[in-house]
């Protein structure tokens, strides 16, 4: 089930059943997309149901907006739950929705089949704004608990969060990884002509940074970093890919600031989104994810993306990265927030291409090795099957 609202859980639910199809789940996705169908044709699914919602009456103005938004979640999971109740599926997986509503609507409707509730985030992140339902949700018990369902970790963190801490039976907590489209996302030999096809240059060393410009993500302090990067390399550039959402617009100005007063404007390229980001990893020397703290999809989904690619990286130690990474074999591990440290780390790596190639084949058979479509989907019908037989 998709809401298509943050790009990073969009994109995360659409693998996540890709892989459970691939691996033979015979699944039916109930969606809120328009473009459902476009979605289907990707996954080789023609299973796709489009539910249609009409907005709350109330509008957007002022201190209603949050109770337009409440009834408009209300009303979405109320007909999402409709039609999964007259359904024939034996288990239903929640993936990107409200899952607070849909819940509450799976209880009130009495659809009686077994609910999965599938989390992306790490426990660090429950205290933030746009957690703080959630958070009282899952210390309530309304998750694991009082209605009876079962709970889906992408992150070791979390499910730990969730037995110790709240005490929940771990027979009702369960952790499959992020899969990651090894197929799609593997390593290239052919750098200079990705560089010429995005109008690069073949010879320069160039250090890529793929995701949001949010604050979060530390992207001021690699922009900081680069004037110790040049005084190795000068001729060293950063490329920076982001998504295109109207928070983004803000962010970017601020960091064109910032790299007009440092002086940077010919060494640093803040472009938009690629259709085929793939390709921005496979021309890179070096990939860079400096986050300060835990962002909302945790391990972020542009490191095992990277990693998939066999491109050295090097990141902050923050949030649920330290469960895939390993300092020196299958990246570099840095502490957040520090420019120096940062850019010797970059220049370690551009300084030692081959320890760099060897770094970045262990990140591919780290992701090959436990975030494949194969491994993922197989661990998916296997807990699928643990909630049917107990039920």
């Amino acid at each position: 089930m998709l809401f298509s609202v943050v790009e990073g859980h969009h994109v995360a639910s659409r693998r996540i059943i890709g892989a459970a199809i691939r691996a033979g789940a015979n699944a039916h996705v109930i969606t809120l997309e328009p473009d459902a169908n476009a979605c289907a044709r990707a996954e080789n699914s023609g299973k796709w149901t489009i539910v249609n919602s009409k907005k709350s009456p109330i509008g957007n103005i002022g201190f209603l907006s949050s109770i337009s938004r409440t009834i408009d979640e209300l009303i979405k999971s109320v007909n999402v739950a409709s039609q999964v109740k007259f359904s024939g599926c034996d288990l239903i997986h929640v993936l990107n929705i409200t899952k607070e509503a849909y819940v509450i609507a799976h209880k009130l409707l009495r659809v009686k089949k077994p609910l999965l509730v599938h989390f992306y985030h790490s426990p660090y992140v429950l205290t933030d704004d746009v957690f703080l339902i959630r958070n009282v949700a899952l210390r309530t018990g309304l998750y694991g608990r009082v209605l009876d369902n079962h709970v889906l970790t992408t992150n070791v963190s979390l499910y730990n969060f969730l037995v110790d801490n709240l005490g929940i039976d771990p027979e009702r907590v369960h952790y499959a990884p992020y899969p990651v489209d090894t197929n799609t996302f593997k390593p290239s030999n052919n750098k200079e002509s990705l560089r010429e096809k995005h109008g690069l240059p073949p010879d320069q060393p160039i250090v890529v940074y793929v995701g949001s410009l949010n604050p979060a993500r530390g992207i001021s302090t690699l922009i900081r970093s680069f004037h110790n990067v040049l005084s190795r390399f000068p001729r060293a550039l950063l490329y920076i890919s982001h998504p295109h959402h109207k928070p983004e617009e803000t962010y970017e100005t601020q960091l064109r600031e910032l790299v007009q007063n440092l002086k940077l404007q010919k060494n640093v390229l803040i472009v938009g989104p690629s259709p085929h980001v793939e390709e921005i990893y496979n021309l890179a020397d070096v990939v860079v994810l400096p986050f300060r703290r835990p962002y909302w999809v945790d391990p972020p989904l542009v490191l095992l993306e990277a990693m998939s690619s066999g491109v050295p990286v090097v990141v902050t130690s923050v949030g649920a990265i330290g469960e895939v990474i390993r300092d020196h074999e299958n990246a570099l591990v840095i502490r957040p927030e520090n420019p120096e440290i940062l850019a010797e780390a970059i220049i370690e790596l551009l300084e030692n291409p081959r320890d760099s190639l060897e770094m970045g084949k262990r990140a591919r058979e780290t992701i090959a090795q436990n975030y494949s479509y194969e491994v993922v989907g197989k661990r998916l019908l296997e807990i699928y099957d643990f909630i049917l037989d107990r039920s």
